[in-house]
C-alpha cells in the first residue's frame, strides 16, 4: 500500500482472508460506514490497516505494524509501530482495491485462487458488490 510518496510492503498469509476484508472494507466505506479495519497477517506479526472516513468522500488511512498477532491476542493492540499515515478519497481507495482484486481473479481464476489461498475462496460476492457500487 502506498500514498504516492511512501509505501509499505505487507505480506499476506493464507491464515487470514485479507482480500475479502479489503473488499468488504471498500464496500462499507462506499456505503457510508465511519470506519473499517483490515488485517494482513505475516508469520510472525501483522499489519492493521485502519480506515476512517473523514467525510462522505475523504478517508484517513493508518497502517500499524505489530511484531506478533494482536488479532489473536498474542500482543496488545497498544504495542504497535505506525508505519504509514495518509489520506485518500474513498472512491480512489475502493477503485484500487477493486483493480487489484480483478487482477488476482484474472490471473488465477476462482480455482487457482483457492489452490494458492487454501483456506479461503475468492470473495466473489463481495467483489461483485464492489463492482456494482463502482459501476464497473
Amino acid at each position: 500500500m502506498h500514498d504516492g510518496r511512501e509505501g509499505v510492503n505487507m505480506t499476506v498469509s493464507y491464515l487470514h482472508d485479507t482480500l475479502a476484508e479489503f473488499i468488504t472494507a471498500a464496500n462499507l466505506l462506499l456505503k457510508g460506514a465511519p470506519d473499517a479495519k483490515v488485517i494482513t497477517m505475516d508469520e510472525p506479526g501483522e499489519h492493521l490497516v485502519h480506515l476512517q472516513s473523514l467525510s462522505a468522500t475523504n478517508l484517513d488511512i493508518e497502517i500499524r505494524w505489530f511484531k506478533d498477532w494482536a488479532s489473536w491476542n498474542l500482543i496488545t493492540e497498544k504495542e504497535f509501530e505506525m508505519v504509514l499515515k495518509c489520506q485518500d478519497t474513498i472512491l480512489n481507495f475502493s477503485t484500487e482495491i477493486f483493480n487489484n482484486a480483478k487482477q488476482i481473479l484474472d490471473k488465477y481464476g476462482m480455482e487457482g485462487y483457492k489452490e494458492k489461498w487454501i483456506e479461503h475462496d475468492f470473495p466473489i460476492d463481495e467483489y461483485n458488490r464492489l463492482k456494482s457500487l463502482l459501476k464497473k
